[in-house]
């Protein structure tokens, strides 16, 4: 879901709201984020190269119109996985490169006792336990945060029947409504087998870092903040790289590759920005390969491949 002009009467009402309670006895103001992380010098070693993007592919309208996460299938080497956000159906999409769907119904298949509040993203690890993440929160006034766990089937149905729930929450965020609109997540990925949540701040357009420590289906699980990072730019989406060492993040604006890491300090090794033009509102990416990435833009719903190469990767 995007939001570019922070203003109208849900805004200022908003705002008004968390004033209103900044000053009643016994609040609590969320706690203060991280602070940014010290400036990569290779952010400005050069002006960042601009793409113009090229459809290599249409998905049909058919399958909804607000597609805003896509990870590639462990199983099956020409499937992709998308959903849409919030108000669709609770349903995961399977298309080829070509953006052909693949399940009997172009509009995916039903996702059993799933709820699609703001379905933003998809994750998925090596086994094919795919994440999806009802985490849009544009305004910060979410108490009911959640991620499916579903796990893709070798055969021709896809995916295995059964799902689990993990709801999550922010541990910083100690009342609804904060001041600083800092609690969105529209992006997410798997390192090493454990998901990351990168938060799409409305209010100063940096990023900050989670990661889900805790998977109990019996309670609300906190999660681990690890870092911020000055993107300059609403976060709709991001992908690990197969080989774990390319970290991919996209905005309205720009892809960013985040590379020479150790551990999980993403932000602290090299970071390249890629501009991007004419793609329309691109809110789901992933990797296709190591060295290629494909994005995928809401309404038009058209596929574009990007070859990292030519950036040295």
């Amino acid at each position: 879901m995007r939001v570019i002009v922070l203003n109208g009467i849900l805004f200022r009402l908003a705002i008004g709201l968390s004033l209103v309670l900044y000053h009643l006895p016994g609040v609590q103001v969320a706690d203060a984020v991280p602070a940014i992380a010290e400036k990569n010098v290779s952010i400005l070693l050069q002006p960042p190269p601009l793409i113009t993007l090229t459809p290599s592919g249409v998905i049909t309208p058919l399958a909804g119109h607000e597609l805003s996460g896509i990870v590639k299938s462990r199983k099956h080497p020409d499937i992709y996985w998308l959903v849409n956000d919030s108000g669709n159906p609770p349903n995961l999409i399977p298309v080829n490169a070509k953006g052909a769907v693949l399940s009997g119904s172009p509009a995916g298949i039903p996702i059993d006792k799933a709820l699609n509040i703001d379905w933003e993203d998809l994750a998925i690890d090596s086994s094919g336990l795919i994440y999806i993440c009802d985490t849009g929160n544009n305004w910060s006034i979410r108490s009911d945060l959640a991620v499916y766990l579903v796990r893709e089937s070798e055969g021709p149905e896809l995916l295995l029947p059964g799902i689990e729930k993990i709801r999550i929450r922010y541990p910083e965020q100690k009342m609804l409504l904060p001041l600083q609109l800092s609690y969105d997540c529209e992006a997410v990925f798997v390192f090493r087998d454990r998901l990351y949540l990168l938060t799409k701040r409305l209010s100063d357009g940096s990023t900050s870092l989670y990661r889900m420590d805790a998977r109990n289906p019996a309670k609300i699980n906190d999660l681990t903040i690890l870092d911020t990072f000055p993107l300059n730019g609403y976060v709709t989406a991001a992908d690990m790289s197969p080989d774990q060492e390319k970290l991919a993040v996209l905005t309205y604006e720009a892809l960013w590759i985040f590379s020479g890491f150790k551990a999980d300090n993403f932000f602290r090794g090299k970071a390249t920005k890629i501009l991007l033009n004419r793609g329309g509102q691109i809110e789901a990416m992933c990797f296709s390969d190591n060295s290629t990435v494909m994005i995928v833009n809401e309404n038009e719903n058209q596929i574009f491949t990007i070859p990292l190469a030519p950036y040295g990767f």
